[in-house]
């Protein structure tokens, strides 16, 4: 009985480390999958949709009527990104490859984005050179959708 309460324990213990353990190393990533299509940005406090629209659209109002339409993980406030919030997106998933359990299918598309030069429009962005972090920027003539949540960024100069 005393080998079998002391086996317990030991066991009981070693779950409780893993615990403290996965905890420990969760808290220092910067993307959580929610497991529900969303990825949150622990840095930055966004929500991401993990997936993309079924389909490349054409206008900003189709664009616009997906996120306003989207019900996500039982969120309803759902919105085009930023230029900003894409460019951090980006580089975090590209350049410093720190996007963790979250895979963001189809990234190098052209996606919607508010508050470019132009308003809103499709664009692809990337990273040309990964060791200087060189940018590049294609406005496409149609773009999916990966909507976003959460307040929005203070914006950068549109490029």
């Amino acid at each position: 009985m005393r080998k079998q309460l002391l086996i317990f324990c030991s066991v009981i213990l070693q779950v409780l480390a893993c615990g403290l353990l996965a905890t420990v190393l969760a808290a220092d990533q910067q993307f959580v999958n929610l497991g529900n299509g969303i990825c949150h940005d622990t840095q930055t406090g966004l929500m991401w949709q993990l997936g993309k629209s079924r389909s490349a659209m054409t206008s900003e109002e189709k664009a616009l009527e997906y996120t306003r339409e989207l019900d996500l993980g039982e969120f309803k406030d759902w919105r085009l990104p930023t230029m900003a919030e894409r460019w951090q997106l980006t580089q975090n998933v590209l350049l410093y490859k720190n996007a963790g359990p979250c895979d963001f299918v189809h990234f190098e598309n052209a996606y919607w984005t508010s508050e470019t030069t132009n308003g809103t429009e499709p664009m692809k962005l990337g990273i040309t050179c990964m060791c200087a972090g060189d940018e590049e920027i294609d406005i496409a003539k149609k773009g999916y959708v990966r909507a976003v949540r959460g307040s929005r960024q203070a914006s950068s100069p549109a490029l």
